[in-house]
């Protein structure tokens, strides 16, 4: 009975482990989801509002005549066809002159856009307007006789029209500030206070901002853009956009169902296999470790491979749908703006046309003409690295994915009047969304892995309860010295080692994995072997402080009492802050009135530059190397000494041995384990020197100082290249696990043997 408890317990805990991690992955599934599902919908508010300052940019080329030809003003006028629904010429102070058989109202001339008109240097300006509760574009220009043009167009519904056709989306248009704003007749109705503050974090971020509310009965979300006068100063209205939970309902639920689905298979698969496995082993059937282990890994396996392919690819297809979708969806509303840009000649104008669209949107831009570069915001080195990963024909447009310089980007191309127009959005959001859930799948496996042995041992063990208890209760006890050991020394390495693939800075959100790039650049990265070789230069200071701290241990061990004082103050350098003494040592070094140069000047020896020359600099430091070391490896040797039995030293004395005789026969080969103990953490000490060169040569001069561990850190937090300094890092590590497998080899078995 006390069997079948045990099991029943072992399986609860199984079913909750894998419950817990599948519950925590569509946790975090459904927030990064959402998080991507904000950000796409601010893009296309960007796109949007990219479209409108577009069409204002339009209507001032359709203006630009009337700069130095104030007498085409009615032919500018019959350019705009039939929608001019005011039109009025003034004078400076607003007296109607002419208005052209349109009608001028009184406030035409008494708006703020009039009076910045007046104080204008002969350019046009155009922006959004409200007349009557509707929605216009107002554009004017002062001409070179002082009098003012002033036209009123009704182009802005055309805009909207043809955007939420092209954006599947209905936008809505407030027009003023933050504090008091019209809204449209037709707009859904929301809490005015939520719509100032949604309005008043856009003002402040310069971006899009969202807010989650309740409409009609469900939970929605609406974002909003501020759109600022023709002089870009004040805020004139925002541009919202108002989305239900419904419209992504699809995304969020399959993404679920996949996974619940996913835990249930998993959990009723391992519940038949450890039943298995537990029959078998009640049963006393011969079982060998290996057939243990395969059990134990088979009833996790299933749970193993669906939370790989949900955080490897389900999940990553699921968010390059929406992002190729959204990225077509604003790549048509760009191709619009340059069709109509082509189709006016405007061809001069594609530099503003590319400047303005990067600002708005932040994505790339390129215009080519029979393989020429026309216009674009990249670096010609950037586009010779454009790379096409994935090509598609989607309604006349070229789309897929591309990377630039390992970046990944969705694409779209279209050929327009003979330009080849390229939009590039890049995908470091959707990247580092997928990334942050692959983290916690590869965690979640790793968890799955322990309980596979956890498991097995408890199953294989099931006839003695006092052992699987006591295990438990030793764990239990080690648990926080486990994880403190996983958390500051396993996870460090393993992140290193991730950091090591990719190209990875603090300052830059897109991470791209770049394979073994960073090793291929390192191998020939001369700086870094030169530091490399500085350091096995700077290691030379080990053997001689090695030899130097044994004889002090020799003389000590023999001086009784006074070793205590002695061992004080040998080790005082240990505990001495590192930064301090370095310090103190720049003084002993100083050229002018340094204390060793001073001790050198006693026996006629000329001042020697210590830090400022690249053939003592190295010396230097292996100076206060070896000054440091002596009181930690004095300590570590006297231990040694003492641990040798005085039997040895009576008979070698009996029998008439000498005292280098001894030394050589009898203490030496006794130390060799202490020796190795204190060969291989001095080596690698010296591998991570870092403090004295930081504080006194910064590696200089000339790189005489440059070492390894100095490289690195200028590598991570100078140059900002983590990915780079964690693959230093990792030939680093290979380096020193070498050298101490031949130092281990050099000593021979038994000198390690005594520390395992």
């Amino acid at each position: 009975m006390r069997h079948y408890k045990i099991i029943v317990g072992l399986l609860v805990f199984v079913g909750l482990l894998m419950m817990s991690a599948f519950a925590i992955l569509d946790f975090y599934a459904r927030n990064s989801l959402n998080d991507f599902l904000v950000e796409s919908e601010a893009s296309l508010l960007r796109s949007f509002k990219l479209n409108y300052q577009n069409l204002t940019a339009y209507i001032d080329l359709e203006m630009d005549p009337l700069i130095e030809r104030p007498e085409l003003v009615t032919a500018v006028l019959g350019s705009f066809s039939d929608d001019v629904v005011f039109a009025g010429l003034f004078d400076y102070s607003g007296n109607l002159i002419d208005d052209f058989g349109y009608f001028a109202p009184d406030s035409l001339s008494s708006s703020l856009f009039f009076e910045n008109l007046t104080f204008s240097i002969g350019y046009p300006k155009t922006e959004l307007v409200v007349y009557g509760n509707e929605t216009y574009i107002q554009t004017g220009i002062l001409l070179l006789d002082d009098n003012i043009l002033l036209v009123v167009l009704d182009r802005f519904d055309d805009l909207l029209d043809k955007a939420s056709e092209t954006y599947e989306r209905d936008f809505i248009v407030y027009f003023g500030d933050e504090n008091d704003f019209a809204v449209p007749r037709d707009s859904p109705r929301m809490e005015d206070d939520l719509i100032r503050s949604l309005f008043r974090k856009t003002i402040n971020s310069q971006k899009p901002e969202s807010a989650k509310i309740s409409f009609e009965g469900s939970k929605a979300l609406i974002n909003a853009i501020a759109v600022y006068d023709s002089d870009n100063w004040d805020v004139i209205g925002f541009f919202s956009t108002l989305t239900t939970d419904a419209d992504w309902e699809d995304k969020y639920t399959s993404l679920s169902l996949f996974l619940w689905i996913s835990a249930l298979a998993s959990f009723a698969f391992a519940v038949l296999v450890l039943l298995s496995f537990y029959k078998k082993a009640a049963s006393h059937a011969a079982l060998n470790e290996r057939t243990c282990m395969i059990f134990g890994l088979t009833a996790h396996l299933p749970a193993i491979v669906l939370i790989a392919s949900f955080a490897f690819f389900v999940f990553g297809e699921a968010l390059g749908e929406i992002s190729e979708g959204v990225g077509l969806k604003r790549a048509k509303a760009w191709f619009n703006d340059a069709d109509h840009l082509v189709l006016k000649g405007n061809q001069g104008f594609f530099g503003d046309f590319v400047d303005t669209s990067r600002r708005s949107t932040g994505a790339n831009f390129i215009i080519q003409h029979e393989g020429e570069v026309v216009a674009s915001n990249l670096t010609a080195r950037r586009i010779s690295n454009l790379e096409i990963v994935t090509s598609s024909q989607v309604n006349g447009i070229e789309t897929g994915s591309a990377k630039i310089n390992d970046v990944i980007h969705t694409y779209a191309s279209r050929n327009i009047g003979g330009y080849d127009f390229t939009v590039l959005f890049e995908e470091t959001l959707r990247e580092n969304s997928i990334l942050s859930i692959q983290f916690f799948s590869i965690g979640a496996i790793l968890v799955l892995l322990v309980m596979v042995i956890v498991s097995v041992f408890i199953v294989t063990n099931i006839e003695s309860h006092k052992l699987i208890r006591r295990t438990f209760i030793g764990y239990g006890f080690l648990l926080p010295a486990l994880v403190h050991l996983v958390w500051w020394a396993v996870g460090p390495m393993g992140f290193a080692l991730f950091l090591a693939f990719r190209r990875w800075s603090i300052v830059d959100a897109a991470k791209p994995f770049v394979g073994l790039g960073n090793f291929i650049e390192l191998f020939s990265d001369l700086k870094f072997w030169n530091a490399m070789k500085n350091t096995a230069v700077y290691s030379i200071y080990v053997p001689i402080g090695m030899f130097i701290s044994l004889l002090l241990a020799i003389a000590v061990n023999k001086l009784g009492k006074l070793s205590i004082v002695l061992r004080v103050l040998y080790y005082l350098p240990v505990v001495t802050a590192g930064v301090a003494t370095t310090i103190v040592w720049r003084w002993i070094f100083n050229r002018d009135f340094g204390v060793l140069n001073f001790i050198l000047g006693l026996v006629g020896i000329k001042s020697i530059a210590w830090l400022e020359s690249p053939q003592f600099a190295l010396i230097s430091m292996m100076i206060i190397g070896i000054w440091s070391a002596i009181g930690s490896q004095l300590l570590i040797f006297l231990a040694g000494l003492q641990g040798i039995p005085k039997d040895f030293y009576d008979a070698a004395a009996v029998d008439g041995a000498s005292k280098p005789r001894i030394f050589w026969k009898i203490t030496l080969p006794l130390l060799k384990p202490t020796s190795l103990f204190v060969l291989v953490t001095s080596v690698i000490g010296s591998f991570q020197v870092f403090t004295p060169i930081y504080v006194l040569t910064q590696g200089g001069p000339l790189r005489s100082t440059d070492v390894v561990f100095y490289h690195i850190w200028q590598s991570a937090w100078v140059d900002m290249r983590m990915g780079y300094a964690a693959a230093q890092s990792w030939i680093l590590f290979l380096l020193l696990a070498a050298l101490t497998l031949v130092e281990f080899k050099l000593f021979g078995k038994e000198s390690w043997q005594a520390y395992f």
